[in-house]
């Protein structure tokens, strides 16, 4: 047995929480009568219906993002978003996939705004929202919340009749004022790690209007660890030099300026045009199944809860690919359902190499097989573009997406990450119609 391995897992105190967290629904999409997941074949794409929601995990997950659709408002337009996600490669056109690319303004549908959007020196500075401070949009205080939502919910039990709300509504305006107080002291304990959006950078004046540089501050580029280590980004950066799969050049150009500040505009409005399986990623069966595309079994009706819980990191044996002597040799116990996998790739760094490596480390066909019939793994992620490795591409994205009962994360950011277990969550574009969807992944220790 691999030791390390061994350590990490074998406690009844890690078995436990991976046990508690074991998913309501085991399937990346939700059973669908009509539709028979064992077979390769199904029946007429008509028979087959996504299931698309907004609620998961008998309601502790809810989805507050708006689905990006044609018929999204956009800002100050008297028309709607329009066309924004178009085929660049169709298996009905004899590709071996199907490959989506989308076109949209940075600030469509639920979105964040930087500081650059209304000051042109922060743009210029380099405060984009690469750089957003993931402690403040990630609460980890769970302790806390939890107090928080017990006082709340007996607060909310209690009848207007009820003595304590007799004796609270016979109190002076001060007095009456004390509860209140006391919980928002509350919610300021927890904002005590980090209340700034951004860190603070050596070199730059917080207080004031004006900044020393135009230069982008590169102290800033370097942060993935939030919340004094808490927190994770395993997600790597979108920048020109990122591979593209299957290219000799880069990702290139992806991003524009399309209203400039410099250029008499109010604000600093951005415009992406990118590959829906661009970096850190994640795959829908229709990427390889093209009835299950026209299905519309999309990234959008993907199972955030088989996406958000307990995960484990593991280091697959150098310079092997993932095949079922392998898989077999890692011993994964019986109830865990996110696994994801460091190969070579990691040590290789290939996620920053422009040019696309063919010779990365991945799940091969049998590997993939093992998987599926031996694991009760729903969530596999890996260190490069694909899961599969490159001779084995289809024939083991087949495998592990024909049931719709696993999804696939790819190009991982992985380095400096201990082996072990962690909170994952990973949160793809709602783009309705997608294959595939560029993902924000972190940990949660």
């Amino acid at each position: 047995m691999n030791c390390t391995l061994h350590r990490l897992l074998l406690s009844s105190a890690t078995l436990a929480l991976i046990a508690f967290h074991v998913a309501a629904s085991l399937s990346a999409y939700p059973v669908v009568l009509g539709a028979n997941t064992g077979e390769c074949s199904v029946p007429a794409s008509e028979n087959l219906v996504p299931v698309r929601r907004e609620v998961y995990g008998n309601g502790r997950i809810i989805d507050i993002t708006h689905r990006l659709t044609s018929d999204l408002p956009s800002y100050e337009s008297m028309g709607s978003l329009g066309q924004f996600l178009w085929l660049a490669f169709s298996m009905k056109n004899g590709s071996l996939t199907n490959n989506s690319e989308m076109k949209l303004p940075a600030h469509t549908g639920t979105h964040v705004d930087a500081p650059g959007h209304v000051y042109d020196h922060y743009y210029e500075a380099g405060f984009d929202v690469d750089t957003l401070d993931l402690e403040v949009l990630n609460a980890t205080n769970r302790s806390l919340w939890t107090r928080l939502h017990f006082a709340s919910t007996k607060r909310a039990q209690l009848s207007p009749t009820s003595s304590f709300l007799k004796k609270a509504n016979t109190m002076s305006g001060r007095n009456r004022c004390i509860p209140l107080l006391l919980l928002l002291s509350s919610i300021y304990a927890l904002a005590a790690a980090s209340l700034d959006a951004y860190p603070s950078v050596p070199g730059l004046d917080a207080g004031g209007c004006s900044v020393p540089t135009g230069e982008k501050n590169e102290n800033l580029l370097l942060m993935r660890v939030f919340g004094n280590g808490r927190i994770i980004d395993i997600t790597h950066r979108i920048t020109p030099d990122l591979p593209a799969f299957d290219s000799e050049e880069s990702l290139g150009q992806f991003l524009w300026l399309l209203l400039s500040m410099k250029n008499g505009s109010i604000a600093n409005f951005s415009e992406i045009k990118l590959s829906a399986h661009t970096g850190t990623h994640v795959d829908a069966p229709g990427h390889v199944f093209d009835h299950y595309y026209d299905a519309g079994f999309d990234v959008d009706s993907l199972d955030l809860e088989i996406l958000n819980g307990p995960a484990l990191l593991v280091d697959v044996p150098k310079d092997k690919n993932l095949t079922a002597e392998v898989m077999e040799s890692l011993h994964i116990p019986k109830g865990v359902r996110r696994v994801l996998f460091r190969t070579l790739n990691t040590d290789r760094r290939l996620m920053y190499k422009k040019e696309f490596d063919t010779s990365y480390v991945g799940f091969m066909r049998d590997g993939a097989k093992w998987l599926v019939e031996n694991t009760d793994i729903k969530l596999v992620g890996i260190d490069y573009l694909s899961v599969a490795a490159y001779d084995d591409l289809i024939p083991s994205h087949l495998v592990f997406l024909e049931s719709r009962e696993i999804i696939l994360v790819e190009g991982l950011k992985l380095e400096d990450v201990p082996a072990g277990v962690y909170t994952v969550h990973c949160l793809p574009l709602r783009l309705l119609g997608a294959e595939g969807s560029p993902i924000r992944c972190i940990l949660i220790k």
